[in-house]
């Protein structure tokens, strides 16, 4: 990355489109994932609820056969459950061929991250159904977002954007890499929250009205790289599955 321009977000179309996992090891299969599941019987950690800031949002361990039953096939009368950033090929192995890490990933930068300096890119997955969301935050690290099965909208701000309110030190847990502000609710996507009265909605907006962003829509085979410190919000438009690799 060029030490004299501030990194920007870059979409490549089509990175991942040789991938086993779009093609002869298709995510989309229901049957392909419960075979690698133990037909469905790995416990997998899953969160509850629509955002991790939300209020009775919670996690829980279930079953990989009932959260895609229940949740990514979605059950009308079942809480909203995302399988969000967890190192799933660590856990299943099998999984970790169906996927390659871009050479990119592997490249020096001149940026220093703030968390403990990685020797290899760490891989997470995200596995949900359509709305699941990622609240406006920041990452530690470099991160290369891939789609492999459906699509997903992410917004981005610069590290430098005015007005994003960031979080501070919450229940002794420090908040301060994610937004206060429901990017969903201030679109009207998503139902805005009892406590969050018209005013503070009218200042929000205010806030955010002239703050340049980037977005964009991400399909299958595509990768969207957002650079360390980048504001992103990350949503599902249908059934999702994404992998990210964070380096430094």
């Amino acid at each position: 990355m060029n030490a004299e321009r501030p990194p920007r977000p870059v979409v490549f179309t089509d990175l991942a489109a040789s991938w086993p996992a779009l093609g002869s090891r298709p995510w989309h299969s229901r049957e392909y994932l419960l075979a690698r599941t133990f037909a469905g019987r790995r416990l997998v950690p899953v969160e509850l609820g629509r955002s991790y800031v939300d209020e009775h949002w919670g996690q829980a361990l279930v079953p990989f056969g009932q959260f895609l039953a229940r949740h990514v096939v979605p059950d009308p009368s079942a809480e909203v459950a995302y399988l969000a950033q967890h190192d799933l090929f660590r856990q299943i192995p099998s999984l970790r061929h169906d996927v390659s890490i871009p050479d990119f990933c592997w490249a020096a930068t001149r940026t220093t991250s703030p968390y403990v300096p990685l020797d290899e890119p760490l891989l997470n997955a995200w596995f949900g159904p359509a709305g699941t969301i990622t609240p406006l935050h920041t990452d530690g690290y470099h991160n290369l977002l891939v789609q492999v099965v459906g699509t997903k909208y992410v917004r981005l701000y610069a590290p430098w954007t005015d007005g994003l309110r960031p979080r501070g030190v919450e229940n002794g847990v420090d908040m301060s890499n994610t937004s206060a502000l429901d990017l969903g609710v201030l679109e009207g996507w998503d139902d805005p929250p009892a406590s969050v009265d018209d005013e503070d909605m009218r200042r929000a907006r205010a806030q955010l009205a002239d703050a340049e962003y980037w977005e964009c829509v991400l399909g299958e085979g595509d990768a969207l790289l957002i650079p360390m410190g980048w504001w992103h919000y990350v949503r599902s438009l249908s059934v999702s599955f994404s992998v990210s690799f964070w380096w430094d």
